[in-house]
């Protein structure tokens, strides 16, 4: 087929040798053995080397592909103009100080961690009063479901040993629910 005397060879790897015979060439194991060549019928073509079907009358209608605009050349919209001139302010504020010294940088790695242990000890004691409210809200919960299973014992009906118990610990609720308001 070919006129040169190199065989040509295919995008699965069959080579086309010189007598018109197709071959898959020797290959090695990774054990070191070598697998024998192998020929390939005439008229067999590999998924690999079937060219993709394209249909004449939809690409001749299909405009071609425009290239994609640069980024640099698309119209910025007013949030990234705002920002843009957020940040050069930001820059103008700042002023000469570019780069601070590594002395300064070490500084304010210890004055941001001071802040933020400062904020969160600002922020435990915020949340405790908050955490009070919960555990009275729950507590009033439990005297009040406590006392629901009482009026059901004194209907009659009998409780399950966990019912029963959960009344058992009504004086440690009210114990709890005097300590938390006070």
């Amino acid at each position: 087929m070919s006129a040169s005397s190199a065989p040509t060879k295919t995008l699965s790897g069959i080579q086309e040798k010189e007598d018109d015979v197709r071959v898959i060439p020797m290959t090695r194991r990774p054990d070191g053995t070598y697998r024998k060549e192998r020929k390939v019928r005439p008229g067999y073509t590999p998924p690999e080397d079937v060219a993709k079907y394209t249909n004449t009358v939809l690409s001749s209608n299909r405009p071609a592909p425009t290239p994609a605009t640069p980024i640099s050349t698309t119209p910025k919209t007013k949030t990234q103009l705002k920002n843009e001139k957020r940040k050069i302010k930001r820059k103008e504020e700042t002023g000469p100080e570019s780069e601070p010294s590594m002395t300064a940088k070490s500084e304010t790695k210890e004055t941001a961690k001071a802040e933020q242990n400062a904020t969160t000890a600002t922020v435990t004691e915020a949340a405790e009063p908050v955490d009070t409210e919960k555990k009275l809200r729950a507590l009033s919960k439990k005297l009040r479901q406590i006392e629901q299973l009482k009026e059901r014992q004194d209907k009659g009906e009998t409780l399950i040993p966990e019912q029963v118990e959960k009344i058992s610990k009504l004086e440690e609720i009210m114990a709890q629910i005097a300590e938390l308001k006070i």
